[in-house]
């Protein structure tokens, strides 16, 4: 069973690297291990999603699965390592060598501690809470097993006479369980604590091989460890919820943006893995559907910087990367999913109550400003205060190569932030109790990539003079 588990989890990341070793482009950015691995590893784990929700409308959630994504995997690999033998790769343009003083590896002994300390923690809060939280109950591990146990009749795990489980929700983490019960052959509770660790610490290896990729290795660490110290970040994961793993990919899109900000030049291809990414958000949790329209009005407004051709080119690109994912979304809404709990609860006079009641503005803009100002259940304050006083004793760093991207992905945040608003507003029922049960988890939904943004745009301490020298790679 143990060894079913671990293989399910092996087969998702290695078929996602060997993918997107086969998709890296071949001028532009040269091929790093840290980043390709922690990207490839997120598009693996949709891509086995996928297959799974493809091959259930086939043939049903049948032991056949795992040896056929196998067989898959086998093909991506021998295509692999043919291209990395054929295909010249781009070198990264020549750097100072590193130098790594006593200040770097008191940094990077901090964060592996914190890693140790969030593994604890981790394992520490599902042994108190193995079905993780209530949400889990009712919704995400609740419909895994449904599927799982339904056999020919697994459909039925989406059926509207059971709407308070919301089973409209996008398949993503649903599937995944499933997925490591079909390779460990039967149904355990160590499928979804492995699902939930995996986009847990999945999170922070690509935050922190992003970085490290695009600044350098001591910005990655410090992000990291500020993520890893974020206590909501790693409980919030053994709730077996689905806002870290929405937030995993929330995070790949703008690494694969800030990607083509940096080589966009030279290649279309990290605009389309955005727009896949964005896509396997969608497929995560019905955020994803407002994700996607928010990064489009971001990459259309860069076109105020860029130039509307720049701007042009990305967004094909990124529609070109999202539209597999919409037909598979647009299948499982039309085809299985009941109308929307919430949507269908609505109606046109009660909608119109709400939006001109100023109560409920000034209920949510309050809750948001205190939500925001103690974010992280850290048990002192909130991190928010610690970054603001961190970005503004360090400063922007003025390297346009950035700026567009930084612009683009601070908009897309913003709207998302206003569309959470405008929905707490116009369609919450009870809005205190939906508040202050919903609000940190969309919050932390984002937290991710606006780490992402925030260390990307501020000066490195090597750029103000600290004793850290190193080089910032290409």
């Amino acid at each position: 069973m143990t060894v079913g588990l671990c293989l399910s989890l092996l087969v998702s990341a290695a078929a996602g690297v060997g993918l997107l070793r086969l998709a890296w482009p071949r001028t532009g950015a040269a091929w790093r291990w840290p980043l390709g691995t922690a990207l490839g590893a997120a598009f693996g784990v949709g891509l086995s999603s996928v297959l799974l929700y493809l091959w259930m409308l086939a043939f049903g959630p049948t032991q056949g699965f795992p040896l056929a994504e196998s067989g898959l995997l086998g093909v991506l690999m021998i295509a692999a390592l043919v291209r990395g033998r054929t295909a010249p790769q781009p070198q990264p343009a020549p750097s100072h060598r590193e130098r790594r003083g006593r200040p770097f590896y008191l940094l990077a002994g901090t964060a592996a501690l914190a890693l140790v300390a969030a593994g604890a923690a981790f394992l520490g809060s599902l042994r108190r809470q193995p079905h993780g939280e209530w949400d889990a109950w009712m919704n995400w591990d609740l419909r895994a097993r449904m599927i799982f146990r339904g056999g020919e009749g697994w459909r039925t795990a989406f059926s509207g006479m059971i709407p308070w489980s919301h089973p409209d929700y996008p398949l993503m983490v649903q599937s995944l369980v499933v997925r490591s019960w079909l390779y460990a052959g039967r149904e355990t509770l160590c499928g979804p604590a492995l699902v939930a660790a995996a986009f847990t610490f999945g999170t922070v290896a690509l935050l922190v091989a992003a970085l490290a990729a695009l600044r350098n290795t001591s910005q990655g660490l410090l992000a990291g460890l500020v993520l890893l110290s974020t206590p909501f970040f790693i409980i919030h994961g053994t709730s077996l919820y689905g806002d870290v793993p929405i937030g995993f990919f929330f995070l790949a899109t703008v690494v694969c943006l800030a990607l083509d900000g940096r080589y966009g030049g030279a290649t279309r291809r990290f605009a389309v893995l955005a727009g896949a990414a964005a896509g396997l958000a969608m497929w995560t949790k019905n955020e994803g559907l407002m994700f996607v329209p928010a990064m489009c009005a971001g990459i259309l407004v860069s076109g105020t910087f860029s130039g509307w051709p720049a701007a042009r080119r990305r967004l094909v690109a990124f529609g070109m990367g999202l539209f597999p994912m919409l037909l598979v979304a647009a299948s499982f809404k039309l085809r299985l999913a009941p109308r929307n709990d919430l949507l269908a609860t609505l109606g046109i006079e009660r909608t119109i109550g709400w939006i001109t009641d100023p109560r409920r503005y000034f209920l949510t803009l309050r809750e948001y400003v205190a939500h925001l100002a103690t974010f992280g259940n850290n048990g002192l304050g909130s991190a928010t205060w610690l970054l603001l006083a961190y970005f503004l004793a360090m400063g922007i760093g003025r390297r346009e190569v950035d700026r567009v991207w930084t612009r683009m992905t601070a908009v897309a945040l913003a709207l998302m932030l206003a569309g959470h608003y405008v929905v707490f507003v116009a369609m919450a029922y009870d809005l205190p109790r939906l508040l202050n049960s919903s609000l940190d988890r969309l919050l932390l939904q984002l937290w991710p990539s606006a780490l992402f943004l925030l260390f990307m745009a501020v000066r490195t301490p090597e750029e103000v003079g600290s004793p850290l020298r190193q080089a910032s790679p290409s």
